[in-house]
């Protein structure tokens, strides 16, 4: 052990290696969002909860969520007005009342391995068609990304998702994680909204300023005729702050240029 390792043991402290701004400039530019063909709409609650995704639903058969809480208006949407069915999973006891018609829940956290109290993503999926999947777990999105199977993700149509923690890429090893995550995803789809949390924080990074969670909303590529070219409209006129108490958070553009 050298004296650095001496000096950071005695303090109790750690340090890794930071990612440089080369680095974070292209992971960036990896979460561009495209125009679509589609109008975008809004499902769910106001506020949080509300989700804005692409007006491609028809033949859609499921929507399976994972991460409740006392939210589910935007399951109820996509029934009452699309006869979309979901299943729900949470490690929380919900209240029944507030599930959709038709839909079921499972008492479980999904995860990347089956147990009494998990389920794994590539169970809770159970689909050979097209499905809606949202994703809001609270840290715990990266590991079920990369675990599940490309089967899966070949048969979502719309993927929404809430990415966590993402301060944590001022890290070079959580950077590198989430550029893989990225790639692997724009194998299957192109991002078609972007939109910051506003409950969370924001960081500066290398040069860049970072809200620490991002919700974002992808659209399969089987969708497409042609590769869209053209940057989303961001802030999208249907946004709306998570915490109405507090102040919007805007994405940079230069994320993008």
């Amino acid at each position: 052990m050298n004296l650095k390792e001496k000096f950071f043991d005695l303090f109790d402290l750690f340090v890794e290696k930071k990612t440089n701004n080369q680095k974070i400039k292209r992971i960036l530019s990896k979460l561009t969002p495209y125009k679509i063909s589609n109008q975008i709409i809004r499902l769910g609650e106001n506020n949080d909860g509300g989700y804005l995704i692409p007006d491609d639903l028809k033949d859609v058969e499921h929507c399976y969520t994972a991460g409740v809480g006392n939210l589910t208006k935007f399951e109820k949407d996509l029934y009452e007005k699309y006869k979309i069915k979901s299943t729900l999973a949470d490690p929380a006891e919900i209240n029944a009342k507030i599930l959709p018609e038709n839909s079921l829940f499972i008492n479980k956290k999904v995860s990347i391995y089956d147990s009494d109290k998990t389920i794994s993503i590539n169970n809770f999926v159970n689909s050979e068609k097209d499905i809606i999947l949202k994703i809001d777990i609270e840290r715990e999105e990266y590991e079920n990304l990369l675990n599940i199977t490309d089967n899966h993700l070949k048969n979502t149509r719309v993927l929404i998702l809430e990415l966590h923690d993402l301060r944590n890429l001022r890290s070079d090893f959580f950077a590198s994680l989430f550029e893989k995550i990225l790639d692997r995803l724009n194998i299957f789809f192109y991002i078609c909204h972007l939109h910051p949390n506003n409950s969370g924080k924001v960081k500066k990074i290398a040069n860049f300023k970072i809200p620490d969670m991002l919700e974002i909303t992808l659209l399969n590529k089987n969708r497409f005729e042609n590769n869209p070219k053209e940057i989303a409209q961001i802030p999208h006129p249907l946004d709306q702050k998570i915490d109405p108490s507090k102040n919007e958070i805007f994405v940079d553009k230069n994320w993008f240029q």
